[in-house]
């Protein structure tokens, strides 16, 4: 979004602003206190960076003003939880890079997923979504949605027969994560268009661990990318948001009801994730290249039973990695070593430099133990049945001279 002119401030404007410096000269102090310096000063120039706009309401200059702006004939603003110009300057950026008509954000990756859902479905339809996805997404699914009379079908999401049959007539929505969290499965996204197409239901994706630079759902037929903005967008560990994308009129229809339940993203968080943006494409190539050599190295490792990562040819996912992710297998990895969760315990205690981060996604590699972090409140039964076991360790690999990240492994794996 560019601002224009006088930073975006129309003639009559500017005329309004030196009509009130004039009548504010002859006010007392206390007044000039709450009145003075509210407007930006004229300029034909614009500052290189995005503002913030750290703002709650914006102001009128005539009540006719207050229809206009409402009913879209002129541009406007009107209150920060409907919109807000630096917040919007975000949805249009990740809109661009994920090449959809349209972006809402959200003040957390989970608002952005449950008010996305909650828009496309009432009391009686029926979701289809993959066995295996973010623990607070699974819990969403099984334990809130039947409390609003939503039934979810949970499927091995790459058993395209599994998911044909689990869709009913009412089935409203099939949802799946780009790659899963924790196990790095990839998703066959066009064909799970066609099958939620065929029966007139819509495809959500979650691309948070794949980020628009390696893989875009939308060209591939899904109908609404979701991302926690917190993760690989921001980058930085600093910011907690959600964003959304599709076509117009089911953005449209989301951000509605995010206007009514108010999960509304701060300015200053907007603002450090636009700028997170702009290192995006650096950071996912170093992301996945470290990625890339340490799961080769854990693979190789005797204390190592498993790895989980699209970009080992060994992967059963590897074939569908190499169709939708083209740019590189992304900076995420999970995997399994001897001694169980008494095993994964001694590695994840003598890192040194890797933290153990109840998060992912940042510059610096951590590890996180989903048992006990992202996938808590799934029960272990049921964790175990679909492969997150006590003993499996994530990596969340980041951008550090790779080296240092291998050796850090290395004397971690031969404390057990």
């Amino acid at each position: 979004m560019k601002i224009t002119g006088d930073l975006g401030r129309s003639r009559e404007q500017a005329q309004v602003q030196e009509k009130n410096s004039t009548w504010l000269r002859d006010r007392s102090v206390a007044t000039r206190c709450v009145h003075s310096g509210s407007l930006p000063l004229p300029s034909k120039t614009r500052p290189k960076v995005m503002p913030i706009f750290s703002t709650s309401v914006f102001s009128f200059d005539y009540l006719d003003q207050i229809d206009e702006v409402y009913e879209g004939k002129i541009p406007g603003y009107v209150y920060s939880r409907m919109r807000n110009p630096g917040i919007e300057a975000l949805e249009e950026a990740v809109a661009s890079l994920e090449n959809t008509p349209g972006a809402v954000a959200f003040s957390s990756g989970m608002a952005a997923i449950t008010l996305s859902v909650l828009s496309e479905v009432s009391k009686g339809d029926h979701v289809v979504a993959a066995k295996v996805l973010y623990g607070g997404t699974y819990t969403f699914f099984k334990d809130e949605l039947p409390k609003r009379g939503v039934e979810t079908t949970f499927v091995d999401i790459n058993d395209l027969d599994a998911v044909k049959s689990a869709m009913k007539p009412n089935t409203k929505i099939l949802y799946c994560e780009t790659i899963s969290n924790p196990l790095m499965e990839v998703s066959d996204l066009e064909r799970l268009a066609e099958i939620a197409h065929s029966t007139g239901a819509r495809l959500f994706v979650d691309n948070t661990f794949a980020s628009p630079i390696l893989c875009r759902p939308f060209e591939y037929g899904a109908d609404l990318v979701i991302h926690s903005g917190t993760k690989y967008l921001n980058g930085h560990s600093d910011v907690t948001a959600g964003i959304v994308c599709g076509g117009k009129d089911l953005v449209a229809g989301i951000r509605s009801l995010a206007t009514m339940y108010g999960p509304v993203l701060s300015p200053f968080d907007a603002w450090l994730l636009l700028r997170g943006l702009r290192t995006l494409h650096l950071r996912m190539q170093r992301h996945s290249e470290n990625a890339q050599k340490l799961a080769e190295f854990l693979k190789n490792h005797p204390k190592v039973t498993c790895v989980h990562y699209p970009g080992l040819e060994s992967s059963p996912y590897h074939s569908l990695a190499r169709k939708y992710l083209k740019k590189g297998y992304g900076g995420m990895l999970s995997f399994e070593v001897i001694g169980g969760i008494q095993g994964a315990r001694r590695v994840i205690d003598s890192l040194k430099m890797v933290e153990l981060v109840p998060s992912l996604a940042g510059i610096s590699t951590t590890v996180s133990h989903p048992g006990k972090t992202s996938h808590r409140a799934v029960p272990l039964n049921e964790r175990e049945a679909f492969g997150v076991g006590d003993g499996l360790i994530r990596v969340s690999v980041g951008v550090e001279e790779y080296g240092d990240i291998e050796e850090d492994f290395r004397q971690a794996l031969a404390a057990i």
